[in-house]
């Protein structure tokens, strides 16, 4: 080992010899020359002199830089690497930490496997007990039903259908008092839009009160929801011929004015059309209309009005208008 370190500055010196002998021979060929000679040869000679003086100085300088150079080269390339066997060892360090990490979760997963692979066989040897004793029972019911007698036999039979006629009966009741509930329900929700009809009529206040007052039945009207890009309308038709009401409004539960028709002239003389609102056009369309309330104006009276309750939608043909859209509930 110590032979090798010695060895290191005698190879530098020697490559340093060797590099710079040339250059010395020369510039000692020269010199002598421009000592030696005379005239134009002196001249030549210490021209060449100094021009090899100025190459050697040159070339030393080019020297250097290029050692600066590729020691700076190397430093980073040095560093570089560093970097790089960093990264990696730390790359190394997590994939083993992910390689230990997922053998104790496998470790995990077998430990759950192997607790449910027991309590697996515990419950199908549950299983098998329990069937074991459902054949004993079975066996031992088969043994008494065989000595038992007709009689018996009978006897047990019949208390079966009366059970089972009981449940049938108890069901029957069930059933009918549910239909019964349903009608009353229907009847109450029926009495209930009628009594909210008559309050909504009675408490619209002012000439509306008087007029509507002692009037009896509302009136009927038939309908049609119509969509276009200005919004909703609502499209209303007399039930009865001789009925033409000039005007119509739509009143919330409080007897505030929701909406009222224009006095425009209708494609219908019979209709009268109603801009609404989106919850009174929801309302009409869910056949929810108990939280508003219908007015026409007949023969100068405001009169309480309902519209007609269908089961299916009903379109008009006739009032459909290129485009737009006419949805009927």
């Amino acid at each position: 080992m110590g032979n090798e370190g010695e060895s290191v500055p005698v190879r530098t010196f020697a490559v340093r010899v060797r590099v710079v002998a040339p250059w010395l021979v020369g510039l000692a060929a020269f010199g002598v020359g421009a000592i030696a000679l005379d005239g134009f040869e002196r001249a030549l000679a210490v021209g060449a002199f100094s021009a090899s003086c100025f190459g050697a100085l040159l070339a030393m300088s080019q020297v250097r830089r290029a050692v600066v150079s590729m020691r700076s080269w190397m430093g980073d390339r040095e560093n570089a690497l560093s970097t790089f066997a960093d990264d990696r060892a730390a790359t190394v360090a997590r994939q083993f930490q992910w390689a230990v990490d997922e053998l104790v979760r496998a470790r995990a997963e077998l430990r759950k496997v192997d607790a449910m692979r027991a309590h697996a066989e515990a419950h199908a040897r549950s299983v098998l007990e329990k069937a074991r004793q459902d054949n004993e029972e079975l066996r031992a019911a088969r043994e008494k039903l065989g000595s038992l007698d007709a009689s018996e036999l009978d006897l047990l039979r019949a208390k079966i259908e009366q059970i089972e006629q009981a449940f049938q009966e108890e069901e029957h009741d069930r059933r009918v008092a549910e239909r019964r509930a349903r009608a009353a329900e229907q009847r109450v929700a029926d009495l209930t839009r009628t009594l909210h009809l008559v309050a909504t009529t009675v408490a619209t206040g002012g000439d509306g009160a008087a007029s509507t007052a002692g009037r009896g039945a509302p009136l009927l009207f038939d309908w049609t929801l119509e969509y276009d890009a200005s919004g909703h309308s609502l499209r209303l038709r007399s039930t009865v011929a001789d009925e033409r009401p000039s005007k119509a409004r739509i009143l919330d539960a409080t007897g505030r004015l929701v909406a009222e028709s224009a006095g425009g002239r209708q494609r219908h003389p019979a209709d009268l059309l109603v801009r609404i609102p989106q919850s009174v056009s929801v309302a009409v369309e869910s056949g929810d209309w108990s939280a508003f309330g219908l007015e026409v104006e007949l023969d100068g009276v405001w009169r309480g009005a309902a519209l007609v309750d269908r089961a299916e939608p009903v379109i008009d043909a006739e009032v459909m208008q290129p485009r737009s859209l006419r949805v009927v509930s």
